[in-house]
């Protein structure tokens, strides 16, 4: 596995409604690049937010064949790796926090 940059880590949030209701319990949603270890991404996650993690979840999510309704032909989609990260109890992220009043 080659080395890889923090920078190159996170790819970006997951924004849903079930991932903005985990942010008021401090749970925060990303997608990674799929070669990067728990210790890589709580890393990257230090130096992009400032702050250590408490606690890190990976789930690997395997590209399935979908068909096209159009052309009837078979599509693959890509596979894909999330994390769950929960920071401290006092820390939130402003940037993300996309939930309406």
């Amino acid at each position: 596995m080659s080395t890889l940059n923090p920078q190159n880590i996170i790819l970006g949030p997951i924004v849903t409604e079930k991932s903005l209701a985990n942010q008021s319990r401090g749970v925060y949603s990303f997608w990674v690049n799929r070669e990067a270890n728990k210790n890589q991404i709580a890393e990257a996650f230090k130096m992009v937010f400032g702050f250590k993690v408490l606690s890190l979840r990976t789930a690997h999510l395997v590209g399935k064949v979908k068909t096209d309704p159009r052309k009837r032909l078979p599509i693959q989609k890509p596979e894909r790796k999330k994390v769950y990260i929960t920071v401290p109890k006092d820390t939130k992220i402003e940037s993300l926090n996309l939930a309406t009043k």
